[in-house]
């Protein structure tokens, strides 16, 4: 009830009402209210006051009445109440507002109370404490602060959406991760943010936010700048009193990084898998050629010298198995036979060299940026060959048969580890191979390190898919890492990284003393090699170069025969032993008992596996002399008369 009501018709109603009980009433109602209530004139003179103000105002039971009510009131609430109460008496209106006293907060409203001729002759003043309300409202507010600079310093993302999943809220950190201003985001659709391969699910999990379902999971989102943005989501619904859904929060972590180291890991575990694969191909691979090899040497021998035709033949039918033997050596990668044989290289002349050779007979124009005082690098220098014909003939391949320029640098580089940076803290040099080709479509980019992916036409001149599996493997094994960056019409650039050696690299060494072989003899050999084929093909080799041979599949036999040889007073001259047996004793084993017998044995390594660290090593296992497979008969030759000394 508005007790100015009552007050303004005072003189309208006294013929029905008394005055005496006019006035009862209105000093009831006013006593009644909570507000604190004074009557006064236009100086500001108390007229009359309800209890609550007298309580409040009123001291040592003296009256107010007749003192000014700007006296009566203190601070700042004395001061406007002055303002007010001139206001009030001008305008003829009712005025309101809010100020201090005393360390409390009042709501003050000013009433014009009329006469019976319209005039105003006095002010209603009603007062309520808001002290409690303001300090609610501070505190809220406060607490709103602190509540958004925890939202806004979270390192999660934050963002709320409506029924309609239309977004009202997000934090700063979600801005960041969106790559989105405030205004760009609030009112549109958290699909509008989705990567196209997640909006199905997504849609999913809208439906069962509406159900009042919470969920954890991942998401892909794009960002303005078209990347690809891997987050864990925390999602729940927001619902009301009555359980009805009317929103969604949800939390974001981005997980960008740990998806790449993730992709990194299973791009390793398939090349491993492939190198399984690989190893077991090229070396029954190489058995086969070397068969093919052996046989088509020896033809070569029995054919008369007029027969200059068919042995043309045959020479470049050998240069064909010497390109198959190419693939194996790239399959080989994979596999343990693969692993690099390291020692301290200067990659700037190799790049040159390797990239000369690799653009020879081309259009392409190239241009080479170096470092001064390139770090030396620790690294298998015919893998790393590989790896730069390999990256450079891709370029060549990119750029029309017109010509194109191609960018090769090389500099200087530390790194120091951060989450989610794959390679460890530590110097490396940076190899960057940039060609002007077609480049590589966004939807392939992430995958031209797989192997057998390609985009190029199959056949001789072009590609398998397993160039780049190739060198991404390398520089895996060590230590390194290679990236691609491209885009569609505007060329590729890979840059790979190597760790580095910053010590100066040992000196050459003085070139090994190879005494000259003797006059070669007939000889007695033993061969030892799990495959028939190969037997069968050195032996004629052997046969036709005039020795005696013993061909034994099995490593435990070829060790107790060269036993009972030695014992009988006529061992063998030449032992030759396949590196890898997979049902005894390999190659190296063998020729650890049979020194035990024989300190004296003279031993071929024999492998189809180049690479491999036993090969290189062999003088380090007692061996004099390897053959690789596939080997010509010219081969087998020369090593036989190492192996005599």
């Amino acid at each position: 009830m508005n007790v100015s009501n009552v007050l303004q018709k005072e003189d309208t109603v006294h013929g029905t009402i008394p005055a005496e009980l006019l006035g009862e009433m209105a000093l009831a109602l006013i006593n009644a209210t909570d507000e604190l209530v004074v009557l006064t004139g236009e100086n500001g003179d108390i007229i009359a006051l309800n209890n609550k103000f007298a309580g409040r105002y009123e001291t040592n039971g003296g009256s107010i009445v007749g003192s000014s009510v700007y006296d009566v009131l203190t601070g700042d609430l004395a001061a406007k109440t002055r303002d007010m109460v001139f206001k009030v008496f001008k305008d003829g209106k009712t005025a309101k507002f809010e100020a201090r006293t005393s360390g409390s907060w009042m709501e003050v409203e000013l009433y014009p109370i009329r006469d019976t001729q319209e005039n105003i002759g006095k002010v209603a003043i009603f007062m309520r404490d808001i002290t409690k309300e303001r300090r609610y409202e501070e505190a809220l507010r406060e607490s709103e602060k602190k509540y958004r600079q925890i939202v806004n310093t979270a390192s999660e993302g934050i963002c709320v959406a409506d029924e309609d999943f239309r977004i009202t809220f997000v934090n700063t950190q979600a801005q960041k991760m969106l790559g989105y201003p405030e205004e760009e985001i609030l009112g549109k659709s958290l699909d509008h943010f989705i990567a196209e391969e997640d909006l199905e699910d997504h849609f999913e999990k809208r439906q069962r936010r509406q159900e009042g379902i919470s969920d954890q999971y991942e998401r892909r989102f794009r960002t303005k700048d078209g990347q690809s943005l891997w987050v864990n989501v925390s999602a729940s619904p927001i619902l009301n009193r009555k359980n009805r859904f009317v929103g969604s929060i949800s939390l974001f972590t981005d997980i960008t990084a740990r998806k790449q180291m993730e992709d990194e890991l299973l791009n390793f575990r398939k090349l491993e898998s492939v190198g399984i694969l690989a190893g077991g191909i090229a070396h029954d691979f190489n058995n086969l050629l070397m068969s093919m090899l052996g046989y088509i040497s020896l033809a070569k021998m029995y054919l008369p010298e007029a027969e200059s035709k068919a042995r043309d033949k045959l020479t470049e039918a050998e240069k064909t198995i010497d390109r198959a033997k190419e693939l194996t050596t790239q399959l080989l990668t994979f596999s343990k036979g693969g692993s690099p044989l390291k020692k301290t290289l200067n990659l700037q002349p190799i790049i040159r060299e390797v990239s000369r050779i690799s653009l020879s007979g081309s259009r392409v124009k190239c241009r080479y940026s170096f470092q001064e005082d390139i770090w030396p690098v620790e690294a298998d220098e015919t893998q790393i060959r590989q790896v730069i014909h390999q990256l450079v003939r891709n370029a060549r391949e990119a750029m029309s048969e017109h010509g194109g320029s191609l960018s090769i640098s090389a500099r200087n580089r530390t790194f120091q580890a951060e989450p989610g940076m794959i390679l460890p803290t530590g110097d490396y040099v940076e190899l960057s191979i940039s060609d002007t080709g077609k480049g590589i479509a966004k939807e392939h980019l992430s995958q031209i390190f797989d192997p057998y992916f390609t985009t190029k036409d199959f056949g001789s001149q072009k590609g398998m898919g397993l160039g780049l599996a190739v060198c991404y493997s390398i520089i895996k094994k060590h230590g390194g890492q290679i990236e691609a960056e491209s885009q569609t019409g505007e060329g590729a650039t890979f840059n790979v990284y190597l760790p580095a050696r910053k010590v100066e690299g040992p000196k050459e060494g003085t070139e090994r003393a190879v005494s000259k072989p003797r006059n070669q003899t007939r000889l007695k050999v033993l061969i030892a090699d799990d495959e028939q084929s190969i037997l069968q093909t050195t032996t004629m080799l052997l046969t036709h170069l005039g020795h005696d041979v013993t061909g034994i599949a099995e490593g435990k036999q070829a060790i107790d025969l060269y036993r009972v040889s030695k014992e009988a007073g006529s061992p063998f001259d030449v032992v030759i032993l396949d590196l890898i047996s997979p049902t005894g004793p390999d190659g190296v084993e063998i020729l650890k008992q049979l020194l035990a017998i024989d300190p004296g044995v003279s031993a071929i390594l024999s492998s189809g596996y180049p690479n491999d660290p036993q090969i290189i090593n062999y003088k380090e296992h007692g061996f004099k002399a390897v053959l690789v497979k596939p080997y010509r008969i010219e081969d087998l030759n020369l090593a036989l008369k190492l192996a005599r000394g």
